[in-house]
């Protein structure tokens, strides 16, 4: 046992006295209560350590040194600490300066060998070569005997501070935070442990890129002595061995990234009471849960709502955190790399390693990796057992209800083992073909021809809730020949209409004008139900209007689908979208006012059910941009980022759904003087909408809206760029009269003037104003024309001089 350990409770007492003393009797009071000088100094020591945690703002102005460092110059201070000083120094090579960092250790820090060691460990250090540990460039003694150490110098934040100055949320924070993982599991690979993990150690370019600041100091300093463990260690983030000045492991650095962890999910420190800190190194009481920590300041600053933090960091985030803070060293992540593969889990929604691996977990990660998919499989799986359950008691009446039962829970389960990677071994692609393979395998259960069609319009429905618009199709078209067939109108109805709006969504649209007016004309046959009425009413009417065919027969039958959905109370989701297509209409005709309260009703039924989190936050992002009509932002903000956040939970960040409404975000954010915020938003996107769009005219989007905020922001080079290929993804492939290619080229004359290339400049604006100046509705449209016709006018000016 180390003498600290012998004393620790006296060392405790002494700590909790020096928080209550004031500086100038801290020293003589502690005295008066322990005899011993030796503990006294100790813990004057671990109380000065524990509050050295200055930020640079808070540095005092102070005098550099009169010493000679080698080649160096010491410029200004730039950070000041327990064991030294760092300044900005500068050395002049070849004619030309190089700035670097220059650390000067104190005289206290070192013990007695301390230049052999200080030799030693130089080696070390200098073959550290990572991108996000700060490199060793010199080190050495001043010309007065004064050890030193030279790196490069990195402009940036701390790391938390830069996370709360750009609201990022959890998962931007989890990978910044691989990159500190990243760095540090290199070093213990190097045999360096770095023992004061924290985020003033650890700063973040603009570019977002990390940097591990004062890599090996500890070691360095006193790599021999006890001493080290526990003075050179920030209390708040130490592990529980280093506070006892026990022997030191690589399980320390893996405690001190869990108290990092901790305080960059949740905006807090483990606890505020260095007290505390020491309490639980004797006890050996672990930290309170995630979600115990958070606050509505925390919240917002990580863009999202108190309980949705709450809800995030339970879970997963709770035990992974907790697995890095056990009291006991063998209990932590066996090294940073295993922390890191947790972390990368959680990112893409697998078990986490850190969790029981049972059963249960395992399914619900694949649920919520692929939610859409399942919810989508669940719902055709209950269609289908309903179906399966009803054809077995026509057709097998003498089976028991047990034997049933067991043959239905075992089909569902080999659904699931189909669909789960967990058993399968393949990615989360390969549930699109679990549908199809449904197809295939119904007939083998169901005989009857009316409850075959009914569970193959339920697959058929999953199918296209997942994308799968060709394999959906192909399963209507055999639906609607055999309901002809056998003259099931109801049936034929229903598959005409779902078949009919798939062939609108593939640009097949004379098959789906003829489909949907088919399906109409038969839902108004008696008997037919009210689901088939709203169902072909909606999908025609909407597809019509989307097609440019603008009628007030269109308008009356939304609003007959939204009333027939109430009246005769059909399930929540059918009413919740009989609402939002009249909403969305209302909107695309400008008459926002009306379009409001109905978006509000729908969203009000959509919320009644957890499972409907996508259509809630479509609903949430045309609900926003009907506000940003109205040019009420402050409204508008708030629903496009809950209808993004949502997406992020349904869909994840590849999805279309949540790029979408990234961009529509983003360009909000634009619109209220966010542009430096859009862009944090819209730069990592752009890679994944080139994943899913490829060089189609859906990549205009992402495109415009980078272009605009690379404007406001003074970034021109960069939005000439994404200017001329937004144009030249949309050239040939929509009219060369559409407001779009207006608006592209306005963007490519607004980025030229910004580089005082005026008269390349010119032309764009040109071809901008003249396209510009016809088809503005709405008052968003009408001011991009003003805006066009401005500079041009303004350009004209300019070349004129």
């Amino acid at each position: 046992m180390t003498r600290d350990a012998e004393n620790w409770e006296i060392l405790q007492q002494l700590f909790e006295l020096a928080e209550e003393t004031p500086e100038n009797d801290r020293e003589r009071v502690l005295a008066e209560h322990c005899p011993d000088p030796m503990l006294v100094q100790r813990a004057l020591k671990i109380f000065r350590r524990a509050h050295d945690d200055t930020t640079l703002s808070e540095i005092p102005e102070r005098k550099a040194p009169t010493a000679r460092f080698g080649p160096y110059t010491l410029l200004r201070l730039v950070g000041s600490g327990g064991i030294g000083s760092v300044y900005l120094a500068e050395r002049i090579m070849g004619g030309a300066p190089q700035r670097s960092a220059l650390k000067v250790l104190s005289p206290h820090a070192a013990g007695p060998s301390f230049v052999e060691r200080f030799h030693r460990e130089q080696h070390i250090l200098s073959s550290l070569d990572h991108p996000n540990i700060t490199r060793m460039l010199d080190a050495g003694l001043s010309d007065s005997g004064e050890p030193y150490l030279v790196m490069e110098y990195v402009e940036g934040e701390h790391f938390d501070a830069y996370c709360d100055a750009r609201k990022l949320g959890i998962r931007d924070r989890l990978q910044l935070f691989l990159q500190v993982c990243d760095a540090v599991a290199y070093a213990h690979r190097n045999l360096i442990v770095h023992l004061d993990l924290k985020p003033s150690n650890i700063l973040v370019s603009d570019e977002g890129t990390v940097k591990l600041l004062d890599f090996g100091t500890s070691k360095l300093v006193q790599a021999d002595s006890q001493l080290t463990t526990t003075v050179l260690a920030t209390p708040a983030y130490a592990s529980p061995e280093q506070l006892r000045n026990e022997s030191v492991t690589t399980a320390c650095d893996v405690y001190s990234l869990g108290a990092v962890l901790f305080e960059l999910l949740t905006g807090r420190r483990t606890t505020d009471s260095a007290a505390v800190v020491f309490e639980r190194a004797l006890s050996q009481r672990e930290p309170d849960p995630l979600p115990d920590a958070v606050t509505a300041p925390a919240a917002e600053a990580r863009s999202m709502s108190e309980s949705r933090l709450r809800q995030l960091l339970s879970g997963d985030l709770t035990t992974i955190t907790a697995k890095c803070m056990r009291a006991l060293p063998s209990e932590r992540y066996a090294s940073v790399d295993a922390l890191s593969d947790d972390i990368e889990r959680y990112l893409t929604d697998r078990a986490v390693l850190a969790r029981p691996q049972t059963a249960m977990y395992r399914i619900s990660k694949f649920v919520s990796r692929n939610r859409g998919s399942v919810i989508a499989t669940v719902l055709f799986a209950i269609a289908l057992l309903t179906s399966i359950a009803y054809a077995g008691w026509r057709q097998e009446q003498a089976l028991i209800a047990g034997q049933r039962a067991v043959r239905m829970q075992t089909f569902l389960y080999s659904l699931f083992r189909l669909a789960n990677s967990n058993f399968t071994g393949k990615p989360a692609a390969t549930v699109p073909e679990f549908l199809k393979l449904g197809t295939r395998l119904l007939p083998q259960y169901i005989k009857d021809p009316a409850d075959l069609r009914q569970a193959q319009m339920s697959l058929a429905e999953s199918m296209f809730d997942n994308g799968d618009l060709d394999g959906a199709q192909a399963v209507f078209t055999q639906t609607t020949a055999s309901a002809k067939a056998a003259h099931d109108l109801q049936s034929e109805a229903e598959s005409e209409a779902f078949a009919g709006n798939i062939a609108y969504q593939n640009g097949q649209m004379e098959q789906g004008a003829e489909l949907t007016a088919h399906a109409l004309e038969l839902s108004r046959e008696p008997g037919m139900s009210a689901a088939i009425k709203v169902r072909a009413a909606m999908y025609f009417a909407v597809n019509r209007e989307n097609s440019g065919f603008r009628t007030d027969e269109n308008v009356k039958l939304l609003e007959y689908a939204a009333k027939e959905a109430r009246d005769k109370q059909l399930p929540p989701h059918e009413a919740a979208d009989a609402l939002y297509s009249l909403a969305s209409d209302l909107e695309l005709r400008g008459l926002i006012d009306k379009s409001l309260p109905l978006y509000q009703q729908a969203l009000d039924i959509y919320n009644q059910d957890p499972s409907e989190l996508c259509d809630q936050s479509q609903v949430y992002g045309d609900f926003a941009y009907a506000y940003q009509m109205k040019d009420d932002l402050k409204s508008a903000l708030p629903l496009f980022q809950r209808s993004y956040d949502g997406y992020l939970s349904c869909s994840g960040p590849d999805s279309r759904g949540a790029l979408t409404a990234g961009d529509y975000l983003a360009g909000a954010l634009i619109k209220l003087g966010r542009a430096p915020d859009a862009l944090r938003l819209l730069e990592p996107e752009l890679p994944r909408w080139r994943k899913i769009a490829g060089s189609s005219p859906d990549l205009a989007e992402v495109l415009f809206f980078l272009t605009e905020a690379y404007v406001d922001t003074g970034r021109f080079p960069e939005a000439e760029k994404t200017a001329r290929e937004l144009i030249s993804v949309q050239e040939g492939k929509i009219a060369a009269t559409d407001r779009r290619i207006g608006a592209s080229h306005m963007m490519l004359a607004r980025a030229l003037a910004g580089e005082d290339r005026v008269r390349e400049a010119l032309p764009h604006a040109e071809i901008a104003d003249r396209i510009l100046a016809n088809g503005a509705v709405s008052s968003g449209a009408k001011a991009m024309t003003a805006e066009a016709h401005q500079l041009l006018t303004n350009l004209q000016s300019e070349a004129q001089k």
